[in-house]
This record gives C-alpha cells, sequence and structure tokens, in this order.
C-alpha cells in the first residue's frame, strides 16, 4: 500500500510539472507587441472590401523565417507610418488557400481588394523598405 502512494504521489508530481512546463512553453507570440496589429479572417475581408489600399503580412509563428522577418519587418512599417495588417496562417489556415500563400513569410499588398504585389520569403530589410515605400500612403 505505501508503495502505490509513492507511486501514485510520484506520478501527481510529474503530471503537475508537465501542465507547468506546457504552460509555460505555450507562451503565445500574439502577448509579443509586435503582434498587436494581428487580424482574424473576418477582420482582414472587412478590411479588404472597405480600404483602398492594404498591405498583408502573412506569418506563422512556427516559421523560423518569420522569427527573424517580424522584429525587422513590423518596426520598419511603423517608422514607415504603414498600417500593416498580420495574419497568423497557424491560428487561420484558411487563409494559405484564400489567398493563394505558398510560404511564409509573405507581405502582400492590396488596392482596392486586388492583389497588386507581394514579397515572398525573408528578404533583406533594405527590400522590404522599398516595397513598403513604394505603396505607402502620402
Amino acid at each position: 500500500m505505501k508503495k502505490l502512494l509513492i507511486f501514485g504521489g510520484v506520478i501527481v508530481v510529474l503530471f503537475i510539472a508537465l501542465i507547468l512546463l506546457v504552460d509555460a512553453s505555450s507562451e503565445d507570440v500574439t502577448d509579443d507587441p509586435l503582434y498587436d496589429n494581428e487580424f482574424t479572417p473576418s477582420e482582414l475581408e472587412s478590411e479588404l472590401e472597405e480600404e483602398e489600399q492594404v498591405t498583408v503580412y502573412f506569418h506563422s509563428p512556427e516559421c523560423q523565417y518569420c522569427l527573424e522577418t517580424t522584429p525587422v519587418l513590423v518596426p520598419l512599417a511603423e517608422d514607415m507610418d504603414v498600417d500593416l495588417i498580420l495574419y497568423n496562417l497557424l491560428e487561420y489556415e484558411q487563409g494559405w488557400h484564400n489567398y493563394g500563400i505558398e510560404s511564409t513569410p509573405t507581405v502582400v499588398h492590396y488596392e482596392n481588394g486586388e492583389e497588386v504585389n507581394r514579397i515572398v520569403g525573408a528578404a533583406p530589410e533594405e527590400e522590404f523598405e522599398a516595397f513598403l515605400n513604394h505603396y505607402a500612403l502620402d
């Protein structure tokens, strides 16, 4: 009986440790201020219908290239006063099909709801800057 209690106690402790470990490792990237402008599918659809110009950054928090691109692209867009919308393809997988995304990161510029141009992949900062500058609102 004593061995059974010890064994049960060890299992409970391991279970609690596992819960704490999973909870600590599952901190969402959306807690990061770089991801403050995340849109849901319905919000993005509405934005594409209502706005003349929309620039969208399609990313995944599991994409290594996105993790490298986001800290460069998001502050750059802010500095250039470009309203960059973020769309999480891990959370909203239908975006892959709905917007013809083949890989992440991808930045797409839309005018009047239609795609005008895109950058696919982790580009150098200068390429993102030229892209955003070309479509920046005056």
